[in-house]
């Protein structure tokens, strides 16, 4: 057995040394290389994005975590794409293969008019025609030639919002993401019964079977998109002069609630706060807002235009009501719909003015 010496006990009680100040010490040192080496080898966990978006000192900027990927469509990934196919010279045309009764994209050669139904019927989730094949019905004839004039119409007439001759543009999938009804279209909200008006009619109520909450699961009203959005009625909010002495009622309450839910809408749509467009230092000045809250404006006369030249004469011709459009129907959570994806690049024709 190992017997230390009578003078290293005596030097040790005569030089006493603090063991667990140290030990602290180089357990914090080790833990911070550890913690470091982490973040080197696996990124921040807790990286923001900062966006400014207005003077700096007033709260005029978003933040988002890393992780939570806010502005990625995750649709993007799923979106089939569908090559245009070699065809040898003297292929006829879609006109010439299946006659008048073709409603669109007649002068196109037979093979790729196939192919474009093909991506059509994938991008919309049912099978879409484009002729008379003697299965399908004027009525989805006609529904098909709508909705292409659509998407050219929103390709050219509305160029400076969808950016179709920037390389981005629309087609089926922007909005449908492969399902027959788009999963951010909207119906009116209509009254609960037939003895509700005012408020009663329209606040306090969550709308089944829309994929998105028109009030943002808010008692704000319900029918914000459709008064805005479709009606066409003037979008706005700060008043400078007191309501206090008017009821619960007053049209000008009513619109400013239905401000609030439009507002609510378009920041979920997209997946930002109100600093994205407005200057918080005055929201009622429109002098002191972001170039955002001009691309936004336009976006909602878009919004207006659509709804009113196809949606409503639709729902008209059909006799029921059809889906019509927000800013949640493209955008479906994030800024730039489908990452920016070029949407009409193998298929110029979507993007050309409808004959």
């Amino acid at each position: 057995m190992l017997k230390f010496p009578k003078w290293f006990f005596d030097w040790n009680e005569e030089n006493p040394t603090d063991l667990i100040g140290p030990g602290i010490l180089a357990g914090t040192v080790a833990s911070a290389v550890v913690f470091a080496t982490i973040i080197v080898a696996y990124d921040n966990p807790n990286e923001t994005v900062d966006v400014q978006t207005g003077p700096r000192g007033i709260g005029m900027a978003n933040s988002k975590f890393v992780r939570d990927n806010t502005q990625f469509d995750v649709f993007e990934a799923e979106y089939p794409v569908f090559e245009r196919v070699e065809v040898p010279e003297g292929t006829p045309t879609a006109a010439e293969a299946y006659g008048d009764s073709v409603v669109a994209f007649g002068d196109m050669d037979q093979a790729n008019f196939d192919q474009l139904q093909k991506a059509m019927s994938a991008w919309t989730g049912t099978d879409v025609v484009l002729y008379d094949n003697g299965e399908v019905d004027a009525a989805t004839l006609a529904t098909a030639k709508s909705c292409v004039e659509l998407t050219q119409y929103l390709n050219d007439d509305w160029d400076t919002h969808n950016l179709a001759s920037d390389g981005i543009g629309v087609n089926c999938y922007t909005c449908h993401r492969g399902e027959p009804t788009p999963p951010g279209a909207w119906f009116k909200a209509g009254a609960v019964n037939s003895s509700a008006e005012g408020w009663a009619a329209i606040q306090n109520r969550l709308l089944v079977g829309n994929t998105y909450t028109q009030s943002e699961y808010s008692s704000l009203p319900v029918d914000a998109v459709e008064k805005f959005l479709l009606d066409g009625e003037s979008i706005k909010v700060h008043d400078l002069e007191s309501r206090v002495d008017q009821q619960p009622g007053d049209p000008t309450w009513q619109d400013a609630e239905r401000t609030f839910t439009l507002m609510n809408h378009q920041s979920n749509a997209l997946n930002v706060g109100c600093v994205y467009c407005h200057n918080t230092r005055a929201f009622y000045d429109p002098t002191q807002v972001t170039p955002q809250w001009s691309i936004t404006t336009l976006a909602q006369q878009m919004a207006i235009d659509v709804n009113q030249t196809f949606f409503a004469p639709r729902s008209e011709e059909l006799g029921r009501e059809v889906g019509k459009m927000n800013c949640m129907t493209c955008h479906m959570g994030v800024i730039s719909p489908l990452n920016g994806r070029n949407m009409v690049a193998e298929w110029p024709e979507l993007a050309a003015p409808a004959q």
